[in-house]
């Protein structure tokens, strides 16, 4: 929500891209809601009101991977900027507010075709590899380049990281300093030093955002 609202506070002098970051990048499963797990959803939805996060009932289950969903999503993202955003959204809305399994493909599909995707063409460049291919040199470039280890964490212009719960002030600040020529060579230390405890999504999807340049998912 808080990287929409710099979007449409911007325009076209910050572009925001999402690159894919699993938090379990492996097969658990079994993985179950907890009274912990609960805690963290009430937390984060305190912090944001405007996205729809709601406590899972006890037990529910969790997905066993993060690979799948952010599979499907860049293979999603083949398919246009428009179309993206709109499943990508779903995603966040499937896991944090329905409590969806969006580690399985067949919780995938659906969802999918309900945003108008192409499922023909989605489901043939899911099957080719690439997609996945993609996923894991997002996460090895997102741990190796820039030292990712926790979500979210948002990359301005390839300089400047912000990671947790940071409030949409700080994010404008950063795109000022960059948009206004980085005054002084040095952000403010009150940004530099800045860095909330992270709400880790049980799923991944790290982002970026910079002003207009290289794109940085």
């Amino acid at each position: 929500m808080r990287l929409h609202a710099l979007e449409a506070a911007y325009g076209e002098r910050v572009r925001v891209h999402w690159r894919t970051f699993p938090l379990i990048p492996d097969e658990r499963p079994d993985r179950r809601s907890t009274a912990q797990a609960q805690e963290g959803r009430r937390r984060v939805g305190a912090e944001e009101p405007r996205a729809r996060f709601a406590p899972p009932p006890l037990d529910t289950p969790l997905p066993s991977s993060s690979l799948p969903c952010l599979t499907v999503a860049k293979c999603a993202e083949r398919q246009g900027a428009a179309l993206f955003r709109t499943f990508h959204d779903r995603l966040f809305v499937a896991h944090f507010s329905d409590h969806l399994d969006i580690g399985r493909p067949e919780v995938l599909w659906p969802l999918a075709r309900e945003c108008g995707l192409d499922m023909a063409r989605l489901q043939r460049d899911y099957a080719d590899g690439a997609a996945y291919q993609a996923v894991l040199s997002d996460y090895a470039e997102g741990a190796a380049w820039f030292g990712v280890s926790a979500l979210p964490t948002v990359i301005f212009n390839e300089k400047v990281s912000l990671v947790g719960a940071v409030p949409e002030e700080r994010y404008r600040a950063v795109v000022d300093w960059i948009l206004g020529g980085e005054p002084g060579g040095l952000i403010p230390l009150d940004l530099a030093a800045d860095s909330a405890a992270p709400n880790q999504s049980p799923v991944g999807g790290g982002n970026a955002s910079q002003p207009s340049g290289r794109e940085t998912p």
